[in-house]
This record gives structure tokens, sequence and C-alpha cells, in this order.
């Protein structure tokens, strides 16, 4: 099986940006079962996650971004990340981190829409992006919760050419866009209201399949995390949202089916 190749548009990457990578390191990798391998850029540490030997997140610190954003973080691919960044600012947002290579992955950029909601592109080249989604302790959704759903979709189709569908069985009964490439699913975009509290501004919410819903909300309790809005009985399985010990929400979901289609790379070459 060789490595996948992501449309422009999809969802491709996410990064947990804090200030405290050693205490996000011990909290993921004992909740969802991480290895987690140390890479240098530049004066900073980044922190690959992965899944049976497939990569599934990063970690990074302070230091990459400027410190700006925190929090899930996620990115989208992008085959001119020069152009999208300029159309990202050109549209509203706000270029927080310039396109910047990154040795034996590719070029990235962080960007926050008009809305609040920071999120990444990504121009891969030797890593084309995560190497699994779906399974337990990997990526399995992306979802913007925002306040501003119809200029926020308005925004994401100028920026990558989604089209949409809207969905009527949220758990919330709140109004639900789902992002589309063609017969694609994306990302979801889901309206705040009050039952979602401490989402403002706009957000980029980072799903992780678990394998029990109650024992992994159980272990966030124990590491110190703190259980949110849930358990919520959604149409892919119960999902519930939590906050890590450094505050940083997360949606953690027993995929009964999938949210995004399956994908396994094959597994990367050992180097010694």
């Amino acid at each position: 099986m060789t490595d996948q190749v992501f449309q422009p548009g999809e969802a491709v990457w996410v990064e947990l940006c804090t200030p405290e990578p050693e205490a996000a390191e011990e909290f993921y990798r004992t909740l969802l079962g991480w290895s987690v391998r140390h890479e240098k850029i530049g004066s900073s540490t980044y922190r690959m996650c992965s899944v049976d030997g497939r990569d599934v997140a990063g970690i990074s610190d302070g230091g990459l971004h400027g410190g700006r954003p925190r929090g899930w973080l996620t990115y989208f691919a992008i085959d001119d990340i020069e152009r999208g960044a300029h159309e990202a600012v050109s549209l509203g947002g706000e270029l927080v981190t310039a396109p910047r290579y990154l040795p034996a992955a590719g070029t990235g950029a962080t960007v926050i829409d008009p809305f609040g909601a920071a999120f990444g592109l990504y121009q891969g080249e030797a890593r084309a992006g995560v190497q699994v989604v779906n399974l337990p302790g990997a990526l399995c959704w992306n979802e913007l919760d925002t306040g501003e759903p119809q200029k926020s979709v308005a925004y994401y189709q100028s920026l990558f050419g989604y089209g949409t569908r809207s969905r009527g069985d949220t758990p919330t009964g709140r109004p639900y866009t789902v992002l589309t490439l063609g017969d694609l699913p994306v990302a979801g975009v889901l309206e705040m209201d009050n039952e979602w509290p401490n989402l403002v501004p706009s957000k980029w919410i980072t799903y992780f399949s678990v394998t029990a819903l109650d024992e992994a909300v159980a272990r966030v309790v124990e590491l110190g995390g703190t259980p949110t809005v849930g358990p919520v009985d959604g149409p892919h399985g119960p999902l519930h949202l939590v906050k890590d010990p450094g505050g940083h929400t997360v949606c953690l979901i027993q995929l009964e089916d999938g949210l995004r289609p399956d994908y396994v790379s094959s597994p990367p070459a050992v180097t010694r």
C-alpha cells in the first residue's frame, strides 16, 4: 500500500500547541496509547505521536508558532501554500505563522480565520500527513464549532472550494454542515449554543477514536483532565468533549462507523 495522496482541502494533520509539551506528551501517551519520538525543528522540539508505528498527531512547544495559537490545530492540505496563505488573509484571516519549510515533512503555515478559529495549511512533501485514521488513538474527524456558521462556511468554501450538505441528526439538535470535496466528507461545522460552553471564539475540534468511551473519560480524570460536554449519543457513536490538564479541548468518540473513509498507510521504513 502506498502513502496517501490527500486532496487539497482535506484535513491531513493535527497538532497540539502548548507551552507544556512534556505534560501533554505524558497525558496523551497514557490516554491514547501513543508512542512518541522527538524531532528537532530549529530550537524547538517536535513530538511526533504514533499508533502501531504510524504517525497520527504532533505536539509542539510554544516556540514553533511564537506562542500562538494554543490548543489543537487542524491542518488542511494545499498544493500552493504561498498562494493559499495569501488567499486566507485576503478573505479576512490573520496569518500567524508564515509558510515555513519543515525538514522531512513539507511546508506549513498557521492562520486565524475571521471568527477566531486557528487552523493550519500544509503542503506535504516527504510526509503527506496522518498515516492512519479511525483506529483507536487515531484522528477520525475535525469539526469547527462556531457561533457564525454561515459566514464560517463561506470563508472555508472560498478558500478550499468545498461543497456542503446539511445534517439533521446532530446530538444537540443544532444545525450541522458537512464540508465535502465531491463525495468525500472532510469536516463538520456545528452551530454553537449554550449547551457547548467555553468554546468562544470559534474553534476547530479534533476527534480521536477510543475503544471504550467510559473508560477513556475515567482515565482523563485520573490523569488530571476535565470532562466538559457529554456523554452524547452521536450518529457515529457516543462521544465526550474533555479538556486535558493544560485546558485544551479535544473530543473522544467510541467510533461505531467511520466519520471519514478508512485509511491506513504502509508502515514507515525502519532506519537505524
